[in-house]
């Protein structure tokens, strides 16, 4: 949550932009691994984009020291990735929209990407609206799935935009927020409980991201989720299975 409050205060058109991802990935006859961005800028969106989201929370009114201090741990806990645990982590959720459940290690042979969000989270917010861009792309491809994991609150009660969504008291409480975040797009949406078990196996990224292979193995980690990331990964992905998971497998 720090990070991302960081990423707001820095002024606009600095290093919050650079987009210094490396795209590129590590074949061998078994896997497909991609380098992790965990950076903690903002650099997926645009000035406007920033300015706007911004303008939905109370940065401003906070201690900027404290701010920093703060800021500094979560990034060595986990923005870093100190905090983020290399591997597939199993979990079994209810899904927001409908009755049933979801569980990770019941669909083997399926690319599995997902990001943490809330109602609360204006980055989560918009890449709602990409990431289900995203799933219209691959709608006929039957071994992709996308979804979010509906996580910890990122500015409960904040302002006028958040002031109706305080920190849910009760896992009722919690599918109802999720509920409303899942009309924001039209990606399954899976709701982690109370004990943010999830959410924490994850490295407690409110926005993070993360894509798991056929294989189940995990093969890519971001702080903020990218739908641009994501959807460059599993067109390779994608590519590399249709050529028989070559190990010389080259960039197009």
């Amino acid at each position: 949550m720090r990070a991302f409050l960081f990423a707001l205060l820095l002024p606009l058109g600095c290093a919050a932009q650079l987009n210094n991802w490396d795209p590129r990935w590590y074949a061998t006859d078994s896997a497909l691994t991609f380098h992790d961005d965990l950076d903690y800028y903002l650099n997926a969106y645009s000035e406007k984009e920033i300015r706007a989201m911004r303008q939905q929370v109370s940065i401003w009114r906070m201690n900027f020291d404290k701010l920093m201090r703060g800021t500094i741990r979560e990034l060595r806990a986990y923005s870093e990735g100190h905090g983020m645990d290399g591997r597939t982590h199993d979990f079994d959720l209810p899904i927001a929209q409908r009755e049933g459940r979801y569980r990770l290690s019941a669909n083997p042979g399926k690319i599995r990407a997902f990001m943490f969000g809330s109602i609360s989270n204006p980055p989560a917010r918009v890449q709602m609206e990409r990431w289900s861009r995203l799933m219209k792309k691959y709608e006929n491809e039957p071994d992709v799935q996308l979804f979010v994991v509906y996580g910890r609150e990122l500015h409960p009660g904040d302002r006028k935009k958040f002031k109706m969504y305080p920190m849910p008291k009760s896992e009722s409480e919690k599918m109802a927020y999720a509920k409303e975040f899942a009309q924001l797009g039209s990606l399954p949406v899976l709701v982690d409980g109370l004990d943010e078990a999830v959410y924490t196996a994850y490295g407690r990224v409110p926005n993070g991201a993360y894509l798991v292979d056929a294989d189940g193995r995990l093969v890519f980690r971001a702080t903020w989720a990218d739908a641009r990331k994501i959807e460059h990964m599993i067109d390779t992905l994608l590519r590399w299975y249709k050529a028989g998971r070559p190990a010389g497998f080259e960039a197009k």
